[in-house]
């Protein structure tokens, strides 16, 4: 555990972010990490009764996902919490800007590794990898005209109304606390990610839009799509179809976006 008393580091050697990715991958090969994934894949057996919805178990992977990373860079000096993991990534960002293409590769494909490692892990998908490995990467341009779908039906005015609707009606009379707040704020998250799971990607069955785009029926559709993906979660216009339309729904779910933005910024 970082002392809490010690100096925050001022930057981060492309060595040290490539080493935070291997003890990353160690975590949830073979420690804590991969037994709380466990965990979470055993839930798929409620799932398939209905009690253990998708989106509940995805916040548990990211959970977990954040919980680990918390844990390593808090070897590197950081501190274990959302201000000490936005500064380790601005520091990995300003690392990747001066370091070798090569370099810059090695980082993000082991980052890459690690978050399909995650998923397949806590959706108990392992020949995900095999099957990548066989099948190669989604072109860049393929993934982009994914997300421009993605990014259209996000802003489509049923789903908008359909968000609009259950934080209006789920609303709760609560004090203006930070507490508070951040409790309704991620309340409104959860609509929004519970949306876009049934609406956006899973909606219509056969038809949907994950079956459109090849990856199949159902969560496991939805997670293929997601572990394709993280090959171009880098990309700039990809970043920008998903924002746009992100902007959208936040707005849609009541969610004070000025306010939010200086939550971020208090916590970078």
């Amino acid at each position: 555990m970082a002392n809490a008393n010690a100096p925050v580091p001022e930057k981060l050697a492309p060595e040290a972010g490539l080493g935070a990715q291997d003890a990353m991958k160690l975590f949830i090969q073979h420690g804590v990490g991969r037994r709380k994934l466990n965990e979470i894949a055993a839930d798929e057996i409620a799932a398939e009764k209905g009690r253990t919805p998708l989106v509940d178990r995805w916040q548990k992977m990211v959970a977990t996902y954040i919980e680990t990373q918390c844990h390593v860079i808090t070897l590197l000096g950081y501190t274990p919490d959302e201000r000490g993991i936005g500064l380790y990534t601005q520091h990995l960002q300003q690392a990747l800007a001066t370091c070798s293409p090569e370099v810059q590769d090695m980082l993000r494909i082991a980052g890459r590794d690690t978050y399909r490692m995650v998923l397949a892990n806590a959706f108990d998908l392992p020949f995900l990898m095999e099957e990548q490995e066989s099948k190669g990467e989604l072109s860049i341009v393929d993934a982009r005209n994914i997300m421009h779908k993605v990014s259209l039906r996000m802003q489509a005015p049923e789903v908008l109304e359909k968000v609009a609707k259950i934080c209006s009606t789920a609303s709760v009379t609560m004090n203006d606390s930070p507490e508070a707040q951040q409790i309704d704020m991620a309340r409104r998250h959860t609509v929004i990610q519970q949306v876009m799971v049934d609406d956006v990607y899973l909606s219509g069955g056969s038809s949907s839009l994950v079956s459109e785009c090849g990856f199949g029926e159902g969560e496991d559709g939805y997670v293929k799509l997601q572990f394709q993906l993280a090959e171009h979660q880098g990309d700039p216009l990809i970043s920008q179809y998903v924002g746009t339309a992100m902007m959208k729904l936040l707005e849609a779910a009541g969610i004070d976006l000025a306010a939010l933005q200086r939550q971020v910024q208090g916590q970078a």
